[in-house]
């Protein structure tokens, strides 16, 4: 304590830090308006907390596409406490968007425009629209999905303004398309340009409000001391600070989605406190939509900014602010119809759905290392992700499987559990029903094993092609073991069945299928080949020709065979085809994800 003392002796005798000190909390102080001081705390709070965890997150990221996902991952999930870090400036960003909202709507509503505040008024709607800035910016520099998506639509938004709005596009983005320079100067902009006005900003405002302090009505200010003055807002700053801790382990961090990926199909939605622009955006069309993202909150803009010209008698407050409330209504109404809008489209949940499962297995792929060419290289090129890709993209506008495809749209065999003895003994029993063949160019092809044929003259001559349940058991089992893979574990079944079930297909099915290149002794040139069915080989060359010996057979691919399986080999790599066929076969036996 001497010591610490003999320290403070020391820098006092040169600096005059103490009296200086002590002259600052003795000088008397405006009154200051309670509500306008206590969200002016919280925006100065929110202000501090992005300042010191951003400077805190900049030591761990790289500003550019290959590098910004995977340091933001790193910071996220792999360093020390570092989502907790990034969850609070993540959650002090929305508050202070928040914050300085409901500030201009306090200030509308108690006039604290009226003369000599002018500029304090002004400053409030600046402060909002550096913090919506800082939003915008921040939100860019994951390099995620919902952030380079969302991005993209805010700047097709400014896009529309007339005669700058091309040039200002270009500028944002760094080119046609948001890439690495956009990047760099959303960055530049985020750390550097926007904190420092910011800064002055609040600053300046500070300084003019204590020098008029509370001019509702009043001539001249109120006066208190500095611990008077500084009491509340230190409290609620305090309490807002530990608000943001609970949130943020509340959520767990702020949302990290997959690695942005231009080419894929994405339903973006803009930022929350844009939502009410991108829904009133629906009411127009074509050049239209300029009147409504751009001379609409101009206007908005305009009227809050000419409030102190406005707002002087003989006109009635309440007339007045009424446009400021009916604006703010009708911003909010738009708002939640965008949300309740997306709620209950059930094509937009799917595809949230889908996102979150990409991002969900980008993150867990990341935890091994993200290669040097990026993190959407490494998503692209992971096998369970680009597998799945490919069959979205190429096999789900006929088929169905792990929630891809639409079963009221489909023309092909709903891929779940296809393969495995379960799927192929219900197929056997009605093979024309809609999950396997009634819906495609094998309806009525073939007839079910054990169930006598409507029509009556077939009927006659009839006779099942197994024997009872034992037997039907028995060929699915052999059929599943067919396509057994040795990763796939032991086979299925008792010895006794696998034998039973070659029986059955060697004498009774090989009347239409080929089985190790035997049968058709109807020629009918349709049933596929059996041996290794499901196997990974024979779900290959399907995908690859289904019109080959080892599947399907010449016919398959006959012109009048109408919503038959086309080849792919000449569409994909062979690589490709061996993926989406692996994938194919893992997901619908329920042995996927791929490693």
């Amino acid at each position: 304590m001497r010591t610490l003392r003999a320290l403070g002796d020391w820098v006092d005798e040169r600096t005059g830090l103490r009296a200086a000190v002590k002259g600052w909390i003795d000088a008397p102080a405006a009154a200051l308006n309670i509500g306008s001081q206590l969200l002016g705390a919280v925006i100065a709070a929110c202000f501090g907390v992005l300042v010191s965890t951003g400077i805190v997150l900049m030591t761990n990221y790289g500003a550019s596409p290959q590098s910004a996902w995977a340091s933001v991952h790193y910071v996220q999930f792999i360093e020390p406490h570092g989502w907790i870090v990034r969850g609070i400036h993540y959650w002090a960003a929305q508050v202070l968007l928040v914050a300085s909202f409901m500030h201009i709507l306090y200030g509308a509503v108690t006039a604290t425009y009226r003369p000599r505040r002018e500029l304090v008024w002004w400053l409030t709607l600046l402060v909002a629209g550096l913090s919506v800035g800082q939003s915008i910016t921040g939100g860019l520099l994951p390099w995620d999905q919902r952030g380079w998506w969302a991005r993209s639509i805010e700047a097709n938004i400014l896009g529309l303004t007339p005669v700058w709005g091309a040039w200002a596009q270009r500028m944002v983005c760094g080119g046609a398309e948001l890439g690495a320079l956009g990047l760099a100067r959303a960055y530049a902009a985020h750390v550097l340009a926007l904190p420092l006005l910011l800064a002055t900003v609040l600053w300046a405002r500070h300084v003019l409000a204590l020098r008029y302090g509370r001019l509702r009505g009043a001539p001249t200010p109120g006066v208190v001391s500095r611990v008077e003055q500084l009491g509340p807002a230190v409290a609620v700053a305090v309490t807002m600070t530990f608000g943001l801790f609970a949130v943020t382990a509340g959520t767990r961090g702020a949302p990290l989605d997959a690695p942005a990926d231009p080419t894929s199909d994405y339903l973006a939605r803009p930022e929350w406190f844009l939502l009410s622009l991108y829904e009133l955006r629906k009411f127009f069309h074509g050049a239209a939509e300029f009147w409504a993202l751009t001379l609409i909150p101009g206007a908005v803009t305009g009227y809050l900014v000419a409030l102190p010209w406005l707002d002087r008698p003989p006109r009635a407050h309440v007339i007045v602010l009424a446009p400021v409330v009916i604006c703010l209504g009708a911003a909010v109404l738009l708002g939640i119809a965008a949300v309740r809008h997306d709620a209950r489209d059930p094509n937009y949940a799917k595809m949230r759905a889908s996102a979150q499962a990409r991002a969900v297995a980008a993150v867990k792929i990341a935890m091994s290392g993200v290669p040097p060419a990026g993190a959407l290289d490494m998503v692209r090129n992971d096998p369970e992700l680009r597998g799945r890709d490919l069959f979205e993209a190429q096999c789900a506008s006929c088929h169905v499987l792990d929630g891809l495809g639409d079963p009221a749209k489909a023309t092909a065999t709903k891929l779940d559990g296809w393969g495995t003895a379960e799927w192929i003994e219900a197929m056997m029993h009605e093979p024309d029903a809609r999950q396997f063949f009634g819906n495609g160019p094998y309806a009525q092809k073939m007839p079910s094993v054990d169930v006598r044929p409507t029509d009556s003259f077939i009927a006659l001559t009839w006779t099942a092609m197994v024997k009872g349940d034992i037997e039907r058991h028995a060929v699915a089992l052999f059929l599943a073991n067919e396509g057994n893979e040795p990763e796939d574990g032991p086979r299925q079944g008792e010895h006794w069945q696998r034998v039973l079930g070659e029986k059955v297909v060697r004498s009774r099915c090989s009347s239409c299928h080929l089985y190790k290149g035997d049968g058709d002794l109807e020629g009918s040139g349709f049933a596929p080949e059996l041996s290794h069915y499901g196997s990974i080989a024979w779900t290959i060359a399907q995908v690859a020709n289904p019109a080959t010996p080892q599947t399907y057979r010449d016919r398959a691919l006959d012109p009048a065979m109408k919503k038959h399986m086309p080849r792919f080999d000449r569409d994909l790599s062979p690589a490709d085809v061996e993926l989406v066929s692996r994938w194919t076969r893992a997901h619908a036996r329920g042995i996927g994800p791929l490693p």
